[in-house]
Formats: C-alpha cells, sequence, structure tokens
C-alpha cells in the first residue's frame, strides 16, 4: 500500500438534516454523534480507529453552536470522515426571511426548529474501511520459507464480491454449466459472484486463493468431477482460510445466513 493516497479534485457527500426542538438540540447532536459512529465502527476490523472530536471554537461554521467531527486514524494520520453541527434556527430564518409563523412548530409552545446536519465524504469514508480493512499476515510455505500475504478484510456486508466461483480436475464444459446454474442461483439471491471459471489461464489453486483474498472475496467456491458424480464441493472461507466440503443445495443458502448473521451483529 502507498503511505500517501491522493483524494480526486471532486467528492461525493452524504447529507442528513434533522430538524428538532430548541430544547432538546444538543441532545440530538449527541445521539446522532453516537449513531454514526456505532456504524463505521460496526463494519471496521479494528474498530477503535474510528473516534469522534468536537469542533473548537474557532473552527464554527456561521450561525453553529456546536460541531463534532467522525476521525479515522490513517497511517498517515487523522482525517475526518463526517462533521456534525448543531446550526440553531439561523439558516431557516435567512433562507425563509419574513416566514416566522410559517417555520413555527408546536413542541408544547409555537417554535422555529433547530437544524442538526451531518456532512460525509464518501471518498475518504471508502479509504478508511480500506485501509482498516487490509492485513499483511506472515506464513511459512511448504519449505519453510517465511512468506507475506495480503488479505482485504472487508465487512461481508461491504465486500463487492461475496463468492468466487471456480473448477477443479474434471471435464470442462460440464463442469462449467454446474458453474453457470450456480452462478444464476446466486445473482437471484443478490449474491454478488466473480465467474473465475471463465478465465482459461492455469493458475494454482494457490495462486487462485492469493488473488482472491486480496480482491477481499468472502468464499471461494471450487467445482470439480467429484461434484458432478455426488453434489459436493469445495468451499474455502477468506477470513479462516479453512477448506470444507458442503453440498451443492445448500451452498446459497448458507452463504445468505452468513452475510444476514455478519450484519446483525
Amino acid at each position: 500500500m502507498s503511505d500517501v493516497w491522493v483524494l480526486p479534485a471532486e467528492a461525493t457527500q452524504t447529507s442528513l438534516v434533522w430538524f428538532c426542538s430548541p430544547r432538546t438540540s444538543s441532545q440530538w447532536l449527541d445521539h446522532w454523534t453516537r449513531q454514526r459512529l456505532t456504524w463505521w465502527r460496526k463494519f471496521a476490523l479494528s474498530p477503535s480507529d474510528f473516534s469522534s472530536s468536537d469542533v473548537p471554537a474557532e473552527e464554527l461554521v456561521e450561525a453553529a453552536s456546536r460541531g463534532v467531527r467522525i476521525i479515522y486514524n490513517f497511517p498517515w494520520g487523522q482525517e475526518p470522515l463526517e462533521t456534525l453541527w448543531s446550526r440553531g434556527d439561523a439558516e431557516l430564518m435567512q433562507t425563509h426571511k419574513g416566514a416566522r409563523s410559517k417555520l413555527q412548530c408546536r413542541n408544547g409552545r409555537k417554535t422555529v426548529p433547530h437544524v442538526i446536519s451531518v456532512t460525509g465524504n464518501v471518498d475518504r469514508g471508502l479509504m478508511a474501511f480500506l485501509s482498516n480493512s487490509l492485513q499483511l499476515l506472515k506464513r511459512e510455505d511448504s519449505k519453510q520459507r517465511l512468506q507475506q500475504r495480503k488479505v482485504l478484510k472487508l465487512h461481508p456486508v461491504l465486500a463487492p464480491v461475496k463468492v468466487a466461483l471456480d473448477i477443479g480436475r474434471g471435464a470442462t464444459v460440464e463442469l462449467r454449466r454446474v458453474c453457470e446454474g450456480l452462478l444464476q442461483e446466486f445473482m437471484e439471491a443478490k449474491i454478488s459472484v466473480w465467474p473465475g471459471y471463465l478465465d482459461t489461464m492455469p493458475t494454482s489453486m494457490e495462486q487462485l486463493n492469493a488473488k482472491y483474498d486480496e480482491m477481499g472475496v468472502l468464499f471461494t467456491v471450487v467445482v470439480s468431477e467429484n461434484t458432478l458424480e455426488s453434489g459436493l464441493l469445495q468451499l474455502r472461507s477468506r477470513d479462516t482460510t479453512i477448506r470444507e466440503t458442503m453440498h451443492i443445495s445448500e451452498i446459497k443458502n448458507f452463504i445468505s445466513r452468513y452475510i444476514s448473521a455478519a450484519d446483525k451483529i
């Protein structure tokens, strides 16, 4: 990984605007800070790299009484991912001059609501998750030589590719037909798939595993002549590197349940 990542000139932003009673605006800012920090940490491999920090008084934007930043600790230092502001009612009043009565809401008594805003930088957030998820693992090969293995351990919900489909030894045409059927099943279940079986370049299984680990692929499914005979295929996990045998009829539900369970943690 390069030590310096350069952000593009244009950035994609997220925005949330929350209206609340003037009496509870401070509590709502605290609430949204907790919610946003919890969200970032939920998908992180190292949650402690995400933190929150109050914006110094001299850096407050116009009309804001308080500000909080959600921060990620990159290898080169801390950078903000989101900023939350307690903006009061000033922006509403400036935008809708002379219409105070139309802006008022009843919360015991009529008041102009206060605004809590949350703005995030999607590009920097993506970099944060990529940085947080990349692991460099060392292991010894069969000849006791120390090797380094890169694994992009993205959270199962965030991993862009959930399954890689490949073929082992056996009749290539028949095995590809089985892969096509599995591909269709996965797509119907909205499970993203990498069709590795279409690659005609000869590659060892060890090289394939290394490639898929760097891509962050959750599972590698290998269809072989054994699948044609008994319906059994091999499933390898990115996170544990354990290979297990599973019947072809069970694979889709297993992966769906795995992703759903990870989302609920």
